[in-house]
C-alpha cells in the first residue's frame, strides 16, 4: 500500500542506497554494485495493458500476433527458455497460460519482465528500474509521483501515463492543430528574428561569455523569477542556442559550481547553483513534448513487437511516424549493444587478471537473484533480430518514412558510412543537394536532436544518443562548427585550478569502521592474494548498506545488533596512498552550502544565511 506525500524528490542518497541494496553478491562470485543514475526525464517507460482484464489481454495479444512472421516464432523457438513447457499434474497437462512465463517470453509478448524485486521490469522499449514503485492496481497518475512506501518508508516514484511538464506542474499539453505544429513542438525553434537577436557567434563564444547572457535573461525586472517559473526572454535564448548549449552546458555549470564551492566561494557556488537549475528547468521544459511523443510511441511499438505491419500501429501524423522511428532505432541500437556485452561475457574466460573487466561489462542488474532483464546472448539475439526486422520494415515502408525529416533520415544513412572522410563526402555531395539544405542547417538539425535524445532515459536510448553525438563531431571537423569552448572546461586537460577552468578539488573521506570501502582500504592478506569470497564481501557489504538503510527506512522493530561482528579500531583513517593519488583529506567543501544543497536557497530562507541549525532532513519523521 503506498500513501502520497508532500516531498519533492528523495534524498540524494536514496538512489544510490537502493542499486547497492538490490545489486548483492550471489552464492558463487562477488559482484560490484554499480549506481543506476536516472536521467533527467521520468517518463521513458512503457505503460501497457494499463485497465484490462486478463481475457481483453489474450484477445489483443491474439489481434497483435496475426501479423507476426514464422521467422519471428523460429527465434523464439531457439532460445533455451521456449523448450517443452507441458508438465504433467495430478489434473492433466497444465497449458501455457497457467505456467510461469520466463523473462525471454514476456518480453517477445511486449510486456515488461516481472521480478520479485519489485519495481518497473525491462521491456523492448525501455528499462527497468527497481526503484520505481508500481501502483495497487492498473490505475496509474496522471503524470509521476513521489510517494512513500508504508511498508519500508522509502520514497519511490510511480511512473505517470503521461509527461510532466516542470514549468506548469501539469500533463504536457500537445497541439491539436495539426501534425505540422506537434512536430515544431517536437523540434522547437524560434522565429528569424530572435534568433539573431540571441544567437552565438560560435566562432568566437566562449564559456564567461555564454554564463553571462544566460544569467542576464533569467531576470525579469532585475529579479530571477521563484522555481519553477521561467521567463519567456531565456526560453527564446535556450532555444536560439539550443544546439550549442544543451548537456554540454549543464555538466559545465556544474563543475564551476563545484570549481567555486571547493575554493570555499559560497556566495559565487550559490549563484552557480541557481542558474544551473533554472537551465535545467528550462531544458526539461522544452523536451517535454518530445518525450511526450517518444512515450506515445513506445505504448503503441511495445506491445505490437514482432509485428511486421508496422503500418498497423506506426501510421500516423509526421510526428508521430518520426517518435516511432526513434524509439525502434533506438531498440536496436540498445539490444546490439546487449549482444555485444552478452557475447564478451559469455565467451571471455574468467581470470583473476579480468575478474573486475568482466563485471564491469554489461548491465549490473542481471546479477540479481531475480534479474527485472534478460542479459544472455541467445536471449538478447532474439530481441535484437526482430528489432533490427521491424526498423527495417519500417525505413522501407516510403508512407512511413520519406516526409520524415531530414536529420532524422540522415542519420539512418550515416550510420551505414564507415569513415568520417567519406560521411562529410556524403553530407556535402549527396544528401544536402538531394535535400535541399546546406550542410551547415544539417548540422545544426543534428544537433538538436542529440540535445533532444539526451533528455531521454539513458536505459534504453543512450546508445543511440550516442551514436548521434559521434556522428556530430564527425560532421563537425574541418568546419566552423568544429570550434569548442567547453573542451578545457570539461576534458580535465590540467589537474590546478590555474591551468584548468573546470578543474576541482576533490579529496578523501574517513570512511566507517564497517563500511566497504573501509574493509577494502585496509585489506587483509586473504583479499591482497585474491581469496576473499562471496560471503567476505557480501557481509562487509551488508554492514554498509546496514547504516544506509537506517537513515532512509522506517525500521517497525528494534533489531538486536549485539552479535556483529565489529573491527578493531585502528587509530586515524589511513587512505592508501594509490587511491588518495596525492588528494586531501577531509576538506569538508562538499558541506560548505549546508542545507542551501537540498533548498537551493529558495522560499524565505535567505540564500546566504541559515537561521536555524538543524537541517530539514533531521526534521524528517518516520512513516
Amino acid at each position: 500500500t503506498m500513501t502520497k506525500t508532500s516531498v519533492a524528490a528523495a534524498p540524494a542518497a536514496l538512489s544510490w542506497a537502493l542499486c547497492v541494496l538490490l545489486l548483492a553478491v550471489d552464492t558463487e562470485a562477488f559482484h560490484f554494485a554499480s549506481p543506476h543514475s536516472p536521467a533527467a526525464s521520468l517518463s521513458g517507460h512503457t505503460i501497457l495493458h494499463m485497465g484490462m482484464n486478463r481475457k481483453a489481454r489474450r484477445q489483443q495479444q491474439r489481434r497483435q500476433t496475426k501479423s507476426r512472421q514464422k521467422e519471428f516464432y523460429d527465434v523464439v523457438k531457439d532460445a533455451d527458455q521456449m523448450k517443452d513447457r507441458e508438465v504433467s499434474s495430478p489434473v492433466g497437462t497444465l497449458s501455457d497460460e497457467a505456467l510461469e512465463r520466463t523473462a525471454l517470453e514476456e518480453e517477445l509478448a511486449g510486456e515488461r519482465v516481472s521480478s520479485e524485486l519489485g519495481g518497473e521490469g525491462e521491456s523492448v522499449v525501455s528499462g527497468a528500474s527497481v526503484a520505481d514503485a508500481v501502483p495497487d492496481t492498473d490505475q496509474r497518475p496522471d503524470v509521476s509521483e513521489v510517494i512513500v512506501d508504508e511498508d519500508t518508508g522509502i520514497l519511490r516514484v510511480v511512473q505517470g501515463e503521461n509527461v510532466k511538464d516542470v514549468v506548469t506542474g501539469k500533463a504536457v499539453q500537445l497541439s491539436n492543430r495539426g501534425g505540422e505544429y506537434r512536430l515544431a513542438q517536437m523540434f522547437p525553434d524560434v522565429s528569424p528574428e530572435k534568433r539573431e537577436k540571441y544567437r552565438f557567434d560560435w566562432t568566437t563564444a566562449t564559456v564567461p561569455q555564454m554564463v553571462e547572457e544566460l544569467s542576464n535573461v533569467l531576470e525579469v525586472n532585475g529579479k530571477v523569477l521563484p522555481h519553477p517559473q521561467v521567463s519567456d526572454e531565456s526560453v527564446d535564448f535556450v532555444l536560439a542556442n539550443r544546439d550549442y548549449l544543451g548537456s554540454r552546458m549543464s555538466r559545465c555549470l556544474g563543475r564551476l559550481k563545484l570549481r567555486a564551492q571547493s575554493q570555499f566561494q559560497k556566495e559565487e557556488a550559490l549563484q552557480l547553483r541557481r542558474l544551473w537549475k533554472k537551465f535545467l528547468t528550462i531544458e526539461n521544459h522544452i523536451s517535454a513534448p518530445f518525450r511526450q511523443m517518444v512515450l506515445d510511441a513506445e505504448k503503441k511499438i511495445g506491445p505490437n513487437f514482432g509485428n511486421l505491419d508496422l503500418k498497423s500501429y506506426c501510421s500516423g501524423d509526421v510526428n508521430e511516424r518520426t517518435a516511432s522511428y526513434l524509439v525502434l532505432k533506438g531498440m536496436v541500437a540498445h539490444w546490439e549493444k546487449k549482444v555485444k556485452d552478452a557475447e564478451y561475457v559469455e565467451s571471455t574466460p574468467e581470470t583473476t587478471s579480468n575478474f573486475l573487466e568482466i563485471l564491469m561489462v554489461g548491465d549490473p542488474r542481471r546479477y540479481l537473484p531475480d534479474p527485472p532483464i534478460i542479459y544472455r546472448l541467445n536471449e538478447c539475439l532474439s530481441v535484437c533480430l526482430m528489432a533490427r526486422n521491424m526498423t527495417q520494415a519500417f525505413v522501407s515502408d516510403e508512407d512511413l518514412y520519406d516526409d520524415l525529416p531530414c536529420e532524422v533520415r540522415f542519420v539512418d544513412e550515416a550510420l551505414k558510412i564507415k569513415s568520417g572522410t567519406e560521411l562529410r563526402r556524403f553530407v556535402v555531395e549527396e544528401f544536402c543537394p538531394r535535400e535541399q539544405v546546406t550542410p551547415e542547417r544539417l548540422r545544426e538539425g543534428v544537433r538538436r536532436l542529440f540535445q533532444q535524445m539526451h533528455n531521454l532515459q539513458v536505459d534504453p536510448y543512450g546508445d543511440l544518443t550516442n551514436v548521434i553525438g559521434r556522428l556530430v563531431e564527425a560532421m563537425a571537423v574541418g568546419t566552423d562548427d568544429e570550434s569548442d569552448p567547453y573542451l578545457k572546461y570539461l576534458a580535465s586537460l590540467g589537474n590546478d585550478f590555474d591551468s584548468n577552468p573546470g578543474f576541482f578539488q576533490t579529496y578523501t573521506f574517513d570512511h566507517d569502521t564497517l563500511s566497504l570501502v573501509s574493509f577494502l582500504d585496509r585489506p587483509t592478506k586473504d583479499l591482497q592474494e585474491g581469496k576473499v569470497g562471496a560471503d567476505d564481501l557480501g557481509e562487509q557489504l551488508g554492514r554498509d548498506l546496514q547504516k544506509i538503510s537506517s537513515s532512509l527506512m522506517a525500521t517497525r522493530e528494534e533489531e538486536d545488533l549485539s552479535g556483529q561482528r565489529k573491527l578493531v579500531d585502528d587509530g586515524p583513517y589511513q587512505v592508501p596512498e594509490t587511491r588518495a593519488v596525492g588528494r586531501p583529506h577531509m576538506m569538508g567543501w562538499l558541506e560548505l552550502l549546508g542545507d542551501e544543497e537540498i533548498t537551493g536557497g529558495e522560499g524565505d530562507k535567505s540564500p546566504t544565511k541559515i537561521e536555524d541549525e538543524s537541517f530539514d532532513s533531521d526534521k524528517w519523521q518516520v512513516i
